[in-house]
């Protein structure tokens, strides 16, 4: 009898410590559960709240790892043919030269035939004096250059050579095997050049104060 007696006494103490047990887990889950952390903010959430989502790139102000300078479809494909080293912080300007109403003179910067244009800065010369900006044309193809060339040239009251510094239009072979079509208007305190590479059906126009340092600079700029 006093064996039976003794495993009696046992129960109640030993459900006792297991109920004290179950009340501590139980105690530690809610404190954890309120104390979760934002791992955004690193603050810490009321339980049941979500945590506040990270702030989007439009929110912030910084661009989005796919903005590319607002530049379309068709002008990042054009910038992406240009070397780095000789032209860089290219912007848009197929507005301004295929706006219909521009005035079209020999090497103004409105153009036909193009589908993308880009107003860029030259890189570091290597010889002459580079423009402040050039202008690069991307034609439709091979006949929209040549039909805008043509015009250019066309219009073009040739009294000289561009490499004297005056107003001509030319053809160029370069020893880069780069040829295509040269015009060249010059005007008092001011030389401004358009030309193509007929291979890549690309045109640039670019001006400057110096004739002979931006023809100089011209047959070692090698933008493609």
């Amino acid at each position: 009898m006093a064996r039976v007696t003794s495993i009696r006494t046992l129960v109640p103490a030993v459900l006792a410590v297991a109920a004290l047990a179950c009340a501590g887990v139980l105690i530690a889950l809610a404190a954890l559960d309120s104390g979760s952390s934002d791992p955004a903010t690193g603050q810490s959430t009321p339980s049941g709240a979500a945590p506040s989502p990270a702030a989007s790139p439009a929110a912030t102000g910084n661009p989005g790892p796919d903005d590319d300078g607002a530049l379309n479809e068709a002008e990042r494909e054009l910038a992406a043919r240009l070397s780095s080293f000789e032209l860089t912080d290219c912007v848009s300007a197929t507005a301004e030269v295929t706006n219909s109403s521009a005035a079209r003179g020999p090497t103004s910067s409105a153009a036909t035939g193009v589908v993308a244009a880009l107003r860029c800065v030259p890189g570091i010369a290597g010889s002459g004096r580079p423009p402040a900006e050039v202008i690069v044309l991307g034609y439709a193809d091979s006949p929209a250059m040549a039909a805008d060339a043509a015009r250019r040239s066309t219009a073009t009251v040739d009294v000289g050579s561009c490499e004297a510094g005056q107003t001509s239009s030319e053809a160029y072979l370069l020893p880069s095997r780069r040829s295509g079509t040269f015009v060249c208007e010059a005007a008092a305190g001011r030389f401004t050049a358009y030309w193509t590479i007929d291979r890549e059906r690309v045109g640039f126009i670019a001006a400057a104060d110096d004739p002979t340092g931006l023809i100089t600079w011209w047959r070692t700029f090698d933008p493609l």
